[in-house]
């Protein structure tokens, strides 16, 4: 008779002991954004830039809001964490600093992913991941465009 082999019990991986603790400390992250970047859209240069950040400030809230359910705490709390980085008024210093916290959320989320209880939670870390990435490519846009429009033609 074929017995089937089992399988060695798994151990979860370092990086995913303290899975709860990443996910709360990825919310609080997505506070911190949402209020940078509604400075940031206070120092945009232009109404249409001032729209488009202001629907990733909407994004970034609602990461937090979607971490929040996993976590069992709705609504995130919506004052910032004393810790948040406050703009420092230069909209293109600004932007880099943006483009550098989403490529730190890309690779925070793809952690997490990889981490994830369930393939329903997973699926939720990449969907979040994929706007990170979004919001990466517009804040890359604006530095672009604002490159472009200071040279002389």
């Amino acid at each position: 008779m074929y017995q089937r082999k089992r399988r060695p019990s798994c151990t979860p991986c370092p990086q995913c002991e303290d899975y709860r603790e990443q996910l709360e400390e990825s919310l609080q992250d997505e506070i911190c954004d949402s209020g940078f970047y509604a400075q940031i859209a206070n120092e945009a240069p232009t109404d249409v830039l001032r729209e488009i950040i202001t629907s990733i400030v909407g994004d970034e809230y609602g990461h937090a809001r979607l971490q929040a359910s996993l976590l069992g705490v709705c609504p995130p709390p919506v004052s910032c964490p004393p810790d948040c980085p406050a703009a420092t008024g230069d909209f293109e210093v600004d932007v880099r600093a943006a483009i550098r916290g989403e490529l730190e959320a890309i690779r925070r989320y793809a952690e997490l992913a990889g981490c994830a209880p369930n393939p329903e939670v997973r699926y939720l870390l990449t969907s979040i991941l994929g706007d990170e990435y979004a919001h990466t490519r517009i804040w890359n846009a604006m530095i672009l465009a604002s490159t472009l429009c200071n040279r002389p033609c």
